[in-house]
């Protein structure tokens, strides 16, 4: 006997659709399964998903050293932090 297949995620595919894409119901009702799925690779992020590993995190740094002047020299850094 074959196991039960697992529900249809509707409140996660709903979420998506109509709240992350901003659809309105008519769009996401009429949209075809292939249409939603293509929909939901285009939001994926690409590659593994893992964090890059510290030669990496080591170089984005040496290329984008933080400003000496601190987070006075940025106007909106001024804004958060005079809460």
């Amino acid at each position: 006997m074959k196991p039960a297949a697992a529900p249809f995620p509707w409140g996660e595919v709903m979420a998506f659709g109509l709240g992350r894409l901003g659809w309105p119901p008519a769009v996401f009702w009429a949209a075809s399964p292939r249409e939603i799925a293509a929909a939901l690779r285009a939001h994926q992020p690409a590659g593994t998903g893992q964090a890059p590993g510290r030669s990496v995190i080591e170089a984005l740094m040496a290329a984008h050293p933080d400003d000496p002047t601190g987070p006075a020299s940025n106007p909106i850094s001024e804004v958060l932090h005079a809460r």
